[in-house]
C-alpha cells in the first residue's frame, strides 16, 4: 500500500499537479492576480491515451505568471515535434509575446521576425495520419493562410475544444499542469489596453510575455527537423 501511494505521489509531482497562487503589480493600473492551480485528474484529459512519462516534457515560464507544463507527442507528430524542439534549444522563444488570445478559443505565440525553419504540416488535410483532436489543453501549430506547407514557429494552446481545427492544424501535444494560467490568459482578451492604449484585436489587454520554454527530452531521441527550406 505504501508502495503505491508513493508511485501515485511521483506522478502528481512528475506531471505538476499542484500549484500555488501568483500575485504580481505589472504597473500601476493592473495586478496580475492568477488563481491557484486546481488537482488536475490525470486519466479526464483528453489526449490521455498520449501521455507518456518518455515524452519530451515543455516548460513555458510565462513572466509574473508561472508555468505551463506540456508533453510533446512524437508519435502524432513527430518532424513537428522535432521543429518545436530546435527553436526551444535556439531560445527563439526567449521573451517572446502572447501575441493572439481569443478567450474560449486559444492563445498563440511563437511570432518571430525571421523564422529558421519552415515544415510540412503534419495533418490529415495534407495527406498525414493525425487523429489528435483540438480539445482544451492541446497544442497546434499555426500556419499561413490555406498553405499546409507553411509551419514554422508560431504555436498556439487550445482553451476549448474546437473540433473545425482537426484534420486542418497540427496537433502535437497536450498540457498537464497551468490549466490556471492558461485560463487567466484567455481572460486577458481585449482590443485596448486600460488606459485607453490601443493594442489591436486578438492582443491581450496587458502584453504577456514568455520569460522562457525548456524541455526535458525525457526518453525521447531528438533528430534535426526536415526544413522545406
Amino acid at each position: 500500500m505504501k508502495k503505491t501511494l508513493l508511485v501515485l505521489l511521483l506522478l502528481l509531482i512528475s506531471f505538476g499537479l499542484y500549484g500555488c497562487e501568483k500575485e504580481e503589480v505589472i504597473d500601476d493600473t493592473f495586478v496580475i492576480d492568477v488563481p491557484d492551480e486546481v488537482f488536475i485528474n490525470i486519466q479526464n484529459l483528453p489526449y490521455i491515451e498520449h501521455l507518456n512519462l518518455n515524452n519530451p516534457e515543455v516548460t513555458i515560464t510565462v513572466k509574473e505568471m508561472g508555468d505551463i507544463v506540456i508533453q510533446l507527442f512524437p508519435l502524432v507528430a513527430p518532424n513537428t515535434v522535432n521543429n518545436f524542439i530546435a527553436y526551444i534549444q535556439r531560445e527563439d522563444y526567449t521573451d517572446n509575446e502572447f501575441h493572439r488570445v481569443v478567450n474560449e478559443f486559444m492563445i498563440q505565440a511563437g511570432k518571430l521576425d525571421d523564422p529558421s525553419c519552415t515544415i510540412s504540416g503534419e495533418m490529415t488535410s495534407n495527406s498525414f495520419t493525425n487523429d489528435l483532436e483540438h480539445d482544451r489543453g492541446v497544442l497546434s501549430m499555426a500556419r499561413i493562410g490555406g498553405n499546409y506547407d507553411s509551419q514554422s514557429s508560431q504555436f498556439f494552446i487550445m482553451h476549448q475544444k474546437a473540433n473545425f481545427l482537426d484534420g486542418e492544424y497540427t496537433a502535437f501535444g497536450g498540457v498537464t499542469s497551468g490549466f490556471n494560467i492558461l485560463d487567466y490568459i484567455a481572460s486577458l482578451e481585449a482590443v485596448e489596453l486600460i488606459d485607453g492604449t490601443e493594442r489591436g484585436t486578438e492582443l491581450p489587454i496587458i502584453p504577456i510575455y514568455i520569460e522562457s520554454i525548456t524541455v526535458d527530452l525525457k526518453g525521447y531521441t531528438y533528430e534535426s527537423p526536415i526544413c522545406l527550406d
